[in-house]
């Protein structure tokens, strides 16, 4: 069989639709997380959920998303995670860190901002508000949720 047909067919890798690439950034206070969490990225119609590590200390992370939809992202710290849990819900810092249990309280930016994942598009999600509702894992999002102002 020709060279250039083995290159075509299966296991190549570098055919179909890239992923989208999203940068999460936790942020208990002033730039910073002090712990280890959880973040979740949430289908909101499926309820498919994908977990991924967030160290303490750590900038920021990249996940891929290899399917198109809209998506909540929240975290649940390692250490505690029925207790502290924080949600994607503004771009701005909070003003209160962890231990006063900071986060917006704004009834105008209420409920979980969605990222609508496209193909090989590239997003960024704030997850820093320990007041929002976060889904349950693994169910479609029943919590409040909007897309961000266009």
């Amino acid at each position: 069989m020709p060279a250039f047909l083995l290159m075509s067919h299966g296991g190549c890798g570098g055919f179909g639709p890239k992923p989208a690439t999203v940068q999460v950034k936790f942020d208990l206070y002033g730039g910073d997380n002090t712990f280890a969490a959880t973040i979740y990225a949430q289908e909101v119609s499926t309820g498919e959920t994908l977990t991924f590590p967030y160290g303490p200390h750590m900038p920021y992370i990249k996940v891929d998303l290899k399917k198109p939809g809209k998506y909540v992202f929240y975290a649940r710290l390692v250490e505690a995670p029925d207790d502290y849990h924080y949600g994607y819900t503004s771009t701005r810092p909070v003003a209160y860190g962890h231990m006063t249990n900071g986060g917006t309280q704004d009834p105008a930016s209420a409920g979980l901002i969605a990222v609508e994942v496209k193909p090989g598009g590239s997003y960024k999600a704030y997850v820093n508000d320990h007041w929002a509702a976060i889904p349950v894992p693994g169910r479609p999002v029943t919590v409040p949720w909007r897309l961000p102002p266009p």
